[in-house]
């Protein structure tokens, strides 16, 4: 079954081909399967090959026949070994490059000197901005997959309500949620790039749990249930009054939607309720600022300003040494897709971008406080794509 359409894969390509051709790259090999499924519409190909000029190769093991009923691609050729890429390609008659784009920033070391081998080249690129480039901008068919995927999002705080209780754990509670996920069709995985950013479908954790230093790229991920993950929900019991943070990614065909949310079990302190509701206020406000005639950089200083004005700053995107560099990151067919809302970033916003806007705070002793919601930029006002309520859900104690 084709997932995307000859149409849209071409028209992908093709702009993808352009970015090439500006930088002087004669081809680009993708290998990752976020990339493979943008750009072929499956994950079975072994190595699309895309000229800066022409048609496309998916090239296929030979024993993989599922590749050539998911793609939309008309040029699908099988091979056994990856000695035989440039008879192929001479038999194509297309010319061999003679430096090679590759996704450099996540290809295995051992694979990119196979390839360098096979090409007799000495000259490899980089072509991971020109991909996350041309991925940047959605069209009406990509925002309906993450409007689809943010829509899974939206029953966790009526499930949240009805099924957290004292001595639950932050795992029982987040399977819960996860279960949910599921049976909504979501993928059991995220995407995220880089080398051991590993991330499970999503992050209940409470009270100091949501603290802990991590080395993925998130504000709170919590401890998880061994030292091997370090990321994720713990058996540990949720304490009364402890904030729990609920960050989840959902999938849809592909694509993501991130939200956060917050829930406690007892009545919430004044600071634990005022403060939240700053924090709902701040991401209202920044949110304003997702309009084409600001820039990336422009978003993360606005948040600074207002973490400022609403006296949390000292906790605004982690405490101490610890704060994260950003405030949002784009998502797709990742999670951490172009844009991120960070400093030093002076490129503007586009209509089509659709962003995870997530400003929170860090309080030691207390825990993390914040919210998230996945966003469109359009020519006008931003458009929330993830519209689950955004309460502080307080659950009485038995």
């Amino acid at each position: 079954m084709i997932s995307i359409s000859k149409e849209k894969l071409e028209s992908r390509i093709t702009k993808f081909q352009q970015k090439l051709s500006k930088q002087n790259i004669e081809a680009g090999i993708i290998i990752q399967n976020a990339d493979l499924f943008y750009f072929s519409g499956t994950i079975q190909g072994e190595y699309l090959y895309i000229p800066s000029n022409g048609k496309p190769i998916l090239l296929v093991r030979s024993d993989n026949k599922r590749a050539k009923k998911e793609t939309g691609l008309e040029n699908v050729i099988e091979f056994k070994s990856s000695k035989e890429l440039i008879d192929i390609l001479k038999k194509e008659n297309i010319d061999l490059p003679t430096k090679l784009g590759l996704e450099l920033d996540i290809l295995p070391y051992k694979t990119v000197t196979k390839l360098q081998q096979i090409f007799a080249t000495d000259k490899v690129i980089n072509i991971t901005p020109q991909i996350r480039q041309t991925r940047m901008i959605k069209s009406d068919s990509e925002i309906k997959l993450i409007k689809r995927a943010a829509n899974k999002l939206k029953s966790i705080p009526q499930l949240i309500k009805k099924n957290l209780t004292p001595d639950i754990s932050e795992l029982e509670l987040s399977a819960i949620i996860e279960k949910d996920l599921r049976q909504k069709g979501h993928t059991g995985f995220i995407r995220m790039r880089g080398l051991n950013n590993e991330l499970p479908l999503g992050v209940c954790t409470a009270g100091k749990k949501s603290t802990t230093n991590i080395k993925v790229d998130s504000i709170c991920a919590g401890t998880g249930v061994h030292s091997s993950a370090g990321v994720g929900a713990s058996k540990s019991t949720i304490k009364d009054n402890s904030p729990i943070i609920l960050d989840y990614v959902a999938t849809h065909h592909g694509y993501h939607a991130d939200q956060t949310r917050m829930a406690i079990i007892g009545k919430p302190s004044a600071y634990l309720q005022k403060t939240y509701d700053k924090m709902v206020q701040l991401q209202t406000r920044l949110s304003k600022y997702l309009t084409p005639e600001y820039s990336w950089q422009d978003i993360y200083e606005e948040g600074k300003k207002l973490a400022e004005e609403l006296e949390v700053a000292e906790y605004y995107l982690g405490y101490g040494n610890n704060k994260e560099k950003f405030v949002g990151h784009g998502v797709g067919v990742e999670l951490n897709e172009f844009p991120f809302l960070a400093s030093g970033l002076d490129l503007k916003l586009k209509p089509g971008m659709t962003i995870a806007l997530e400003p929170k705070l860090v309080v030691p002793d207390i825990g993390a406080i914040g919210i998230e919601n996945t966003y469109l930029v359009t020519k006008d006002k931003p458009e929330k794509l993830t519209t689950a309520s955004e309460e502080l859900i307080t659950i009485k104690k038995a």
